[in-house]
């Protein structure tokens, strides 16, 4: 009998699985759409199996502060230690979305990614980065301890990267997920061509040799490795950078691969350009990443505390 709940709260759909304590396996995964969800506290009541499951581990797509998370895209506040009272929990634990991609890096088999450059690691530092709706990442150190972060709200590096689009000074990119993201896709794309569709739409425009969406992919692909050569720098991963979500699983099938590692190395000096060249980069094709993350997080908590 499972003995352990594993939650992933996304933008659209809630996704569950269950797994038993020092397994790595998870099973009966499912999802639930949020917007016909008719009760939070129903579901978990549910899924909990009326109190016979005592342990649950929640991923959640947002910052945490103060032990709870407020979901960036919906009304929706969540933490760990209420959950645990209203539920009667021997353990409750949350993390953010990243944060527990980032803890899936331990049970990833080498199957499970797909290496546009496979490269020669030097030290345990692994980045993992992901656009999606927003751009979300998080630095993970000896497959033990990892740090989330809020990347795709920052705005030092989106000017700077308008011009990987033929796009001049624009004040609605203003964040670096509004250049890099499947969002940003579409909106470049509009902003461009004047015509409002969604990334999925530009892909197959690029796949039928759309001038603009070619435009629009390219100048993607150069944004999306300058930026994590310079957070592969920032950070020093040398253990590898891992691309996650399902919009780099779609793209990394047609992007132009030289072009992106020509610029992940371009314009830096001598001794990072052997830096960079020595890192791995690849894309993960597994599914429910956060899953897996979050029961590598309770079996690595629960083996410190035994």
């Amino acid at each position: 009998m499972s003995n352990v709940l594993l939650l992933d709260i996304g933008g659209t759909n809630i996704r569950y699985a269950y797994a038993n304590k020092n397994s790595s396996e998870i099973f009966d995964s499912n999802k639930e759409n949020l917007d016909t969800l008719k009760g939070f506290d129903n579901l978990l009541n549910d899924l909990l199996k009326n109190g016979s499951i005592k342990s649950m581990i929640v991923s959640v797509a947002g910052p945490m502060i103060n032990g709870s998370i407020s979901m960036t895209n919906r009304d929706f506040k969540i933490n760990a230690d209420d959950l645990k009272k209203e539920h009667n929990l021997d353990n409750c634990f949350l993390l953010n979305d990243w944060e527990s991609i980032g803890y899936s890096l331990s049970s990833t088999k080498p199957e499970d990614i797909s290496f546009i450059k496979k490269g020669k690691p030097f030290n345990k530092n692994s980045l993992f980065i992901g656009p999606g709706t927003g751009l979300g990442g998080a630095l993970v150190i000896d497959n033990d301890f990892v740090l989330p972060t809020e990347i795709g709200n920052t705005t030092m590096l989106t000017e700077r990267f308008l011009k990987n689009f033929s796009i001049k000074d624009d004040s609605s990119y203003v964040i670096l997920e509004d250049v890099l993201s499947g969002t940003a896709i579409s909106s470049i794309y509009k902003t461009i061509s004047g015509k409002d569709i969604s990334a999925e739409e530009v892909v197959k425009l690029f796949e039928v040799d759309d001038p603009i969406a070619i435009q629009v992919i390219d100048g993607f692909t150069i944004t999306l490795a300058e930026a994590i050569s310079d957070l592969a720098l920032i950070f020093i991963s040398g253990n590898g950078i891992y691309l996650a979500g399902g919009l780099i699983r779609s793209l990394s099938k047609i992007i132009n691969t030289d072009l992106f590692i020509k610029s992940f190395i371009s314009n830096k000096k001598l001794v990072h350009k052997s830096m960079l060249n020595d890192m791995p980069i690849g894309v993960v094709n597994r599914e429910h990443t956060c899953l897996h993350g979050n029961l590598n997080f309770f079996n690595l908590r629960n083996n410190k505390l035994s």
